[in-house]
């Protein structure tokens, strides 16, 4: 549960700094500041680690993880465009709740995980939270 709040303090840090930057900068040169300084702290970490202990990967392990790398790339582009553009309470609802939403679905068709009753309900939920965002916004 603490690695849960960490991540959740942290990308909550992510998205605002990422506003802050993107809307003083060009996001592009945004994205790869951002994304060099993503890769220097793990690889400093992991550089260290890996010294006083081995360590094996599978191919497929590494192939989801080169995947993983280019969708994490190509995320941060886009989401510093969206946060140059639009509020922050825009951007974020619309991300995090369609990135459950599709990866809950995926989950279900490719890892077989079940949903219980009221998951569904919550996901009803974030579709509907997600559609009142998107409807005030074209409203506005």
């Amino acid at each position: 549960m603490l690695y849960l709040i960490l991540a959740t303090l942290l990308i909550t840090g992510v998205l605002m700094f990422s506003a802050a930057a993107s809307r003083r900068a060009d996001t592009s040169f945004v994205t790869l500041i951002i994304n060099v300084t993503s890769v220097l702290i793990p690889f400093i970490f992991v550089s260290l680690v890996l010294t006083k202990k081995s360590f094996s990967i599978q191919m497929p392990a590494l192939a989801f993880a080169i995947a993983t790398g280019l969708c994490l790339g190509l995320y941060g582009m886009m989401i510093n465009k969206s946060l140059s553009l639009l509020k922050v309470g825009i951007v974020v609802p619309i991300i995090f709740g369609g990135g459950i939403l599709l990866s809950t679905v995926l989950s279900y068709f490719i890892f077989k995980e079940t949903l219980k009753s009221f998951e569904l309900i919550g996901l009803t939920l974030v579709l509907a939270g997600i559609s009142f965002i998107i409807y005030s916004r074209a409203a506005a």
